[in-house]
């Protein structure tokens, strides 16, 4: 029985509905087209983000949005895939399955509005992102004034165990700010089957643009693990679960060193789905690099160019689910993540802030164990078994 078999009987157990299936599946989406977007403009450069924390971040900036505005984010963000009607209240069923205390690993979320003192927002607004986000609002009397951004980064450092810290920089806060919507999101969880520290072996990893090889700490395990072998994209899918079992991380190593490329360029839903469907357990000598990644973007251009223009546009904005009126758009979206892969299981954390403002070769089956070496440039996620939800996201092309 295939791994996809045993997970899907894993939903029924769960109870997960059809509309918290299309919400994964457009977070999914979402969460590939973003990665595309940004290995074209980040090349050769390691990368890590977390799209549920993005998602998150414009679903609630999404429920006061209106006209052509609202349009162009559900289709960027592929809430169009799901019912208006019950997006946000399918967020909060995720949520509320995805941040469970007695998991077996350390996984919250938290939500906050920062809106100016004083101002009108709409009411049922905010009741909206109280209710399906849990998303208190805390009032603001000078957004220019340094405390306020101060303020805002100490809570997120807090709700991230100090992973990430200083979202926010000087200067984007200014006196035309009126609102300022917060996702911060920390994970830290043990592997199911822990690397022995006294294997770890000091190796070099390839580095695909400069043609050299760099130093790193390969942790060494052997055991049953679930793999699939795509001989069509050339790769091996290695899933390892974290304690627990409901998260785990999942790793696409083409089998040529320079395959990434080529893989990356090929990633979609339907893949993730073939790779879900391939996965079966067998005996895999594995070989992971430990390491730590830190990422930052700026990502108005970036969702400029996906398609959700308006938003960033004070002459066309349409935010009066937020304002009773046309005068706010988003001036800037922060986005900040941290990983660290290591003998005892990952930590990782991120964190993304929305500011509004006032406007004015094929692989042959090999001899078991099946020889899982990523010593060269690799896709890695950190999923919700059971939705199949990305939490995380990113590549390794250059540990050191």
């Amino acid at each position: 029985m295939s791994e996809y078999i045993r997970n899907m009987a894993f939903y029924k157990q769960q109870d997960i509905s059809e509309q918290l299936v299309q919400l994964s599946s457009a977070n999914t989406r979402f969460a590939l087209d973003l990665y595309q977007t940004f290995q074209d403009e980040r090349r050769g450069t390691n990368l890590f983000f977390s799209p549920l924390s993005i998602s998150t971040a414009l679903a609630m900036t999404q429920l006061g949005a209106c006209g052509d505005t609202a349009t162009q984010i559900a289709d960027v963000f592929r809430f169009n895939q799901v019912d208006q009607d019950q997006l946000h209240g399918t967020f909060k069923e995720l949520n509320n399955l995805l941040y469970q205390t007695n998991s077996g690993y350390k996984l919250h979320a938290a939500n906050r509005l920062y809106g100016k003192s004083g101002y009108n927002f709409v009411q049922s607004f905010l009741e909206g992102t109280a209710s399906y986000y849990g998303a208190a609002i805390e009032a603001v009397d000078n957004f220019a004034a340094p405390t306020a951004t101060h303020s805002i980064n100490d809570w997120v450092s807090k709700q991230t165990e100090d992973k990430i810290t200083n979202l926010i920089p000087p200067g984007i806060l200014n006196d035309l700010t009126r609102l300022v919507l917060v996702n911060a999101i920390y994970f830290k969880g043990n592997w199911e089957s822990k690397f022995r520290a006294e294997n770890t072996t000091q190796e070099t990893f390839k580095v695909l643009d400069e043609r050299k090889k760099v130093p790193v700490s390969l942790m060494i395990q052997k055991g049953k693990f679930a793999l699939a072998v795509d001989k069509t994209n050339d790769c091996l899918v290695l899933e390892m679960p974290y304690q627990g079992r409901n998260l785990s991380l999942l790793i696409a190593l083409p089998v040529k060193d320079d395959g990434l490329g080529n893989l990356q360029t090929k990633l979609s839903a339907d893949i993730l789905r073939s790779w879900d469907a391939g996965l079966k357990s067998r005996q895999v000598n594995v070989l992971l690099p430990k390491f730590k990644l830190e990422a930052e973007f700026q990502l108005k251009e970036v969702l400029k160019r996906m398609g959700m223009p308006d938003a960033f546009n004070d002459g066309k904005a349409n935010f009066e689910g937020i304002s009773g009126d046309r005068e706010l758009y988003i001036s800037a979206v922060i986005h900040k993540a941290f990983v660290d892969i290591n003998e005892e299981g990952s930590e990782a954390a991120a964190a993304t802030a929305v500011a509004v403002k006032l406007g004015c070769a094929r692989p042959r089956e090999p001899e078991k164990p099946t020889l899982f070496r990523a010593d060269h440039p690799f896709i890695f996620m950190i999923r919700h078994r059971p939705t199949k939800s990305v939490l995380f996201m990113g590549r390794m092309m250059d540990p050191s």
